[in-house]
C-alpha cells in the first residue's frame, strides 16, 4: 500500500510552488524527519487501507448497479468535499491565534503557506483569472458520471446531510478547534500543555500546532485518496461506461485534485515545520491519528455502501 512520499510527488513538478519549499531546521522547532516519520505512518495507518478497499469496490461496480450505487456515495463525497473548508478555515484560525505568542514572521509564513490550499477550492491561483471552484467542477463530473443534475439530487435525497459525511464533518470540526483537550496531559504531548485539572486551557500555540498536525494529515492523506480515485474511475470507464456508450467526459475535477494534493500536503509539511515547537511532537502526531481513524471509518462506510 505504499503510495510513495510526497515529496517524490512533488520534486516530479517543475517548477515547484515556493510555499512547499520546507524551511531550515530551526533549533526548538519540529524537525523535518519527525514529520516525515509521521507521514510514514499515515503511509500504513487506518486510512490508506480504507482507501484501497473503497478503490476495490468501485471498480468492481457492474452496469447494472452502477448508478443505485454511486448515487449515495457521490452525494456523501459532494458533502465531504465542502466540508473540508471549514476545517481549513479552523487551522488558520488556530495559527492566527497564537498572534503575540509564536514569531511574528514564522506565523505570517505558516499563514502564507495555509492560505493557498484554501483559496485553490474557490479557484484562485496567483497570477491567473479566478477559475471555477472546486464544488463547481465537482458538480459537473457528478452530472456526467450520473446523468442527473447535482443541486437537485441532493435536494431529493432524503437527508441534506449525508450520514458518513456528516458525521466526518463533525469529528473534524470538533477536532481542529477543541481536540487538544483530549491530549492534556498525555505522555509526550507537550511541556506546554496544562494536566486535566488546571484551572487555564493551555495556550494558543498548543492548539495552533494541533490544528497544524490535523491540516497536515487531511492534505496527506487526500493526496493518496484522489489518485486512487482518478485511477479507478478511469478503470470503471474503460471497462463499464465506454462499452456502453457512456464514456465519461468531465475529468478536470479528478485530475486538478490528482495532479494537485502532493503540492497541498508539501505546504501542510512546511508549515508545521516553521511553526510548531519540537515539544509539540505528541500534539502533531495524536492529532493526525485523529484525523486517520475518523477519515478511515468515512471511507469504509462508503466501501460499504458500494460491496
Amino acid at each position: 500500500m505504499d503510495h510513495g512520499t510526497v515529496a517524490g510527488a512533488v520534486a516530479t513538478q517543475a517548477p515547484p510552488c515556493p510555499a512547499t519549499v520546507v524551511p531550515a531546521s530551526k533549533p526548538g522547532l519540529i524537525s523535518h524527519d519527525e514529520v516525515r516519520a509521521l507521514e510514514s505512518s499515515l503511509d500504513h495507518g487506518h486510512s490508506v487501507r480504507a482507501l484501497y478497499r473503497f478503490d476495490a469496490a468501485l471498480r468492481a461496480l457492474s452496469l447494472d448497479e452502477f448508478a443505485a450505487k454511486l448515487r449515495p456515495v457521490m452525494l456523501e463525497l459532494a458533502f465531504n468535499l465542502e466540508s473540508f473548508n471549514p476545517a481549513f478555515t479552523a487551522v488558520l484560525l488556530k495559527v492566527q491565534s497564537t498572534i503575540g505568542l509564536s514569531g511574528y514572521h514564522a506565523r505570517d509564513e505558516a499563514l502564507k503557506r495555509l492560505i493557498l490550499p484554501l483559496a485553490g477550492e474557490y479557484g484562485l491561483h496567483a497570477d491567473q483569472p479566478q477559475g471555477a471552484t472546486h464544488r463547481a467542477l465537482f458538480a459537473e463530473f457528478y452530472e456526467d458520471l450520473l446523468g442527473e443534475a447535482l443541486e437537485p439530487a441532493m435536494r431529493a435525497a432524503a437527508t441534506s446531510f449525508p450520514p458518513a459525511a456528516a458525521i466526518l464533518y463533525s469529528q473534524m470540526m470538533r477536532d481542529v478547534l477543541g481536540g487538544w483537550r483530549a491530549h492534556r496531559g498525555r505522555p509526550g504531548a507537550g511541556t506546554l500543555i496544562k494536566p486535566p485539572t488546571a484551572p487555564r486551557p493551555p495556550p494558543p500555540s498548543n492548539k495552533a500546532s494541533y490544528a497544524l498536525g490535523y491540516n497536515l494529515a487531511i492534505e496527506y492523506l487526500a493526496d493518496v485518496e484522489k489518485r486512487l480515485e482518478l485511477e479507478a474511475f478511469r478503470h470503471l470507464d474503460e471497462r463499464v461506461l465506454a462499452p456502453a456508450g457512456r464514456r465519461l467526459r468531465a475529468w478536470e475535477f479528478l485530475e486538478v485534485h490528482a495532479e494537485g494534493e502532493a503540492e497541498h500536503a508539501a505546504i501542510g509539511h512546511a508549515a508545521a515545520c516553521g511553526l510548531v515547537p519540537a515539544d509539540h511532537a505528541g500534539l502533531l502526531h495524536a492529532a493526525a491519528a485523529d484525523h486517520d481513524r475518523d477519515f478511515a471509518a468515512f471511507y469504509d462506510a462508503l466501501a460499504a455502501m458500494l460491496e
